[in-house]
């Protein structure tokens, strides 16, 4: 673990940290509507994250995680738009 790559990273994750703060909010509280929307946003800021810190500990099964990650958020971004769509 650099030093370099490190001081890019933290930064970067404060930033999506504070990204995810609005999203988690509108995922957990709100219209259905507004609920997929902070899904749809949470799944790839999440996987970000997961990732930046893969790069910055040098630690590649974050990489695989962010990848399940990333499938499984999209699948259940679906699911929930298909359920929303029947009860509209």
């Amino acid at each position: 673990m650099t030093t370099d790559v490190l001081n890019t990273a933290v930064p970067a994750l404060a930033v999506m940290a504070g990204a995810l703060l609005p999203a988690l909010l509108a995922t957990l509280h709100g219209r259905p509507a507004g609920r997929l929307a902070g899904l749809i946003v949470t799944g790839p800021l999440v996987t970000l994250v997961l990732v930046l810190l893969a790069a910055a500990y040098g630690r590649p099964a974050y990489l695989d995680v962010a990848l399940v990650l990333a499938l499984l958020s999209f699948a259940g971004s679906l699911v929930f738009a298909r359920f929303l769509g029947r009860t509209l």
